[in-house]
C-alpha cells in the first residue's frame, strides 16, 4: 500500500491522475484504508493499490462500484471517462470525425480537452488540480512549463484567501486537497534555497484553508490540517505566518470548546513569536487572548488585550486595514466586533452596542456569514438587557438560514447561557438550542 507521504505524479498520464483522485476520496474525504474500501467495493485490494498509483486501468464495472463505496456521485465515474477518452486522443486512436478539423496539434488538443471536460456534466466537482493535469499537455505544446512557478503557486494561495469569508463553509475541500497534492510533488523536487521557502509558505496558507474549511464538520481532520500549516510555516521561517496560524488555530479552538489547553498554549506561542512586532497574527492572538480572559471573568486581563489590540491595528499598514474582504485583511469592523463580544461577554453592554451597531455598518455586504454574527452580537446583547423575547427571535432569524458555523454556535450558546433561569425553558430558546446542536454546513450557506 503506497503511504500518504508518496507522491503521485498526476501529470504523467491519465491513470495517474485517476489514481491521485481515487486516494484522495479515500484518505481525505472518507478516511478510509485501502482494504476498507476494496472490502466495501469488492475489488482486490493489490489491485486498488495499483490503480491509485497509475500502474494499471481500472475497469469501468470497479470503477462504478468505488464510485458508489466513496459516494463520490459519479465524480470519479466521470473521470475514468476522461482519462479513456483522453489517453485515446495522446495515443492518436481518437476517431477524427469526432472533433472539428483544425490547423494545427495545439488547437485540436485544446478542442478535446473542453469535450473531455464538458462530461463531467452539470454540478460535479472538479479539482482545480486535475483541470491543471489535463493541460499540462498544451502547455508543452505551446512551449510554456508545464509546471506552475512560485508565483503561480502564490497566486493561487491569494485566490483562496479572498474566499474565505465570503464563500461557503467546507465548499473548498475537493480544490485544496487537489493543489496540496500537486505542491506536495513540487516540493519534493525542491530541497533549498528561496523558492522552497516561498512553497512552504503557500503550503502553510493551503493547509490553515484546508483546516478552516474542515472545522465544519470533520473537526478530527481539522486538527490535523492545523499541525501541517503549523510545521510548514515553521519550516519556512516566516515569522509572520508562524504567528498567523497559530493565532487562526487557537481562535477555531476556542470556537469548537477544543478540550485542554490548546487554546491558551497557542496563544501563548503566537504572542511569543510576535514580541511585540504588530501584524495581522498578533491581531488575531490579542483577540483570542481578550476573548479567553472574558470568558473566564478576567476582566482586567481582557481589557488590557483589547487595548493592547487597539495599539497594534493602528500600526498595522495600510494594505491590512484597507482590505476588508480576504482573509488577509484586518479592518476596523472586525476590531470592533472583537471588543464588543469582549464587552458584552464582560456585562458592558452601554460600551459595546455603538462598536456593534458601527461593526455592521462597516461589514461587507459579501460577508453574509460576517454580517449575521454580528447580528447575533445584537441579539446577545438584548437577552443581556433583558429583553429576551426580542433577542431570542433575532437570533432565530439570524440563524435558520444559514449554517452553523463554530462561530455561530459559539455565539448562539452564549445568548443561550445569558437567559434568565425561567426564559431557559421558553420555545424559542428551545428552538434555538436544537437548531445549533443540530445544523450542519450547507451549499447554500455562507462563510464565517
Amino acid at each position: 500500500m503506497p503511504r500518504a507521504s508518496d507522491p503521485i505524479k498526476v501529470d504523467e498520464s491519465p491513470w495517474h491522475l485517476l489514481g491521485a483522485t481515487l486516494r484522495h476520496w479515500r484518505e481525505d474525504v472518507r478516511d478510509l484504508t485501502q482494504r476498507e474500501l476494496a472490502k466495501a467495493a469488492f475489488v482486490d485490494q493489490g489491485e486498488l493499490s495499483r490503480w491509485e498509483r497509475g500502474l494499471a486501468r481500472p475497469h469501468a464495472d470497479h470503477v462504478k462500484g468505488i464510485d458508489d463505496a466513496l459516494g463520490a456521485c459519479g465524480q470519479i465515474a466521470a473521470l475514468h471517462a476522461i482519462a479513456i477518452e483522453l489517453d485515446r486522443f495522446r495515443a492518436g486512436t481518437v476517431d477524427s470525425d469526432s472533433f472539428p478539423s483544425a490547423c494545427d496539434e495545439v488547437a485540436v488538443e485544446r478542442r478535446t480537452l473542453l469535450q473531455l471536460l464538458a462530461m463531467f456534466g452539470a454540478g460535479v466537482n472538479v479539482p482545480a488540480s486535475a483541470i491543471d493535469a489535463l493541460h499540462a499537455g498544451l502547455r508543452q505544446a505551446i512551449g510554456v512549463a508545464a509546471e506552475n512557478s512560485v508565483e503561480d503557486w502564490e497566486q493561487v494561495a491569494w485566490d483562496y484567501a479572498q474566499g474565505v469569508w465570503t464563500e461557503p463553509p467546507g465548499s473548498r475541500i475537493t480544490d485544496l486537497a487537489g493543489d496540496i497534492r500537486a505542491l506536495e510533488q513540487r516540493l519534493s523536487r525542491t530541497m533549498e534555497g528561496p523558492e522552497r521557502a516561498a512553497l512552504l509558505r503557500v503550503y502553510a496558507q493551503l493547509a490553515a484553508f484546508m483546516a478552516m474549511d474542515l472545522s465544519h464538520g470533520a473537526v478530527r481532520m481539522c486538527w490535523r490540517s492545523w499541525r501541517a500549516a503549523r510545521s510548514a510555516a515553521d519550516a519556512s521561517g516566516d515569522r509572520d505566518l508562524q504567528v498567523w496560524v497559530r493565532a487562526e488555530e487557537a481562535s477555531e479552538s476556542f470556537y469548537l470548546h477544543r478540550a485542554g489547553p490548546a487554546a491558551g498554549d497557542l496563544v501563548e506561542d503566537a504572542l511569543r513569536l510576535a514580541n511585540g512586532r504588530p501584524s495581522l497574527g498578533l491581531t488575531e492572538a490579542l483577540k483570542i487572548s481578550s476573548r479567553m480572559h472574558a470568558t473566564v471573568g478576567q476582566a482586567e486581563q481582557a481589557r488590557d488585550a483589547l487595548g493592547a489590540l487597539e495599539h497594534t491595528f493602528e500600526r498595522l499598514p495600510p494594505a491590512v486595514t484597507r482590505d476588508r474582504i480576504s482573509v488577509w485583511g484586518q479592518s476596523l469592523d472586525t476590531v470592533q466586533f472583537a471588543e464588543a463580544y469582549v464587552l458584552i461577554k464582560l456585562g458592558d453592554t452601554e460600551q459595546a452596542m455603538p462598536l456593534v451597531e458601527q461593526a455592521l455598518a462597516a461589514c461587507p455586504r459579501e460577508k453574509v456569514g460576517g454580517r449575521a454574527n454580528v447580528r447575533l452580537l445584537q441579539a446577545w446583547t438584548l437577552v443581556q438587557d433583558r429583553d429576551v423575547n426580542e433577542g431570542l427571535g433575532h437570533a432565530l432569524d439570524i440563524v435558520s438560514p444559514l449554517p452553523v458555523t463554530a462561530a455561530r454556535r459559539r455565539l448562539a450558546d452564549e445568548i443561550l447561557d445569558s437567559l434568565p433561569e425561567k426564559a431557559a425553558a421558553l420555545p424559542a430558546a428551545r428552538d434555538l438550542r436544537a437548531l445549533t446542536a443540530s445544523r450542519t454546513n450547507s451549499p447554500k450557506g455562507s462563510a464565517a
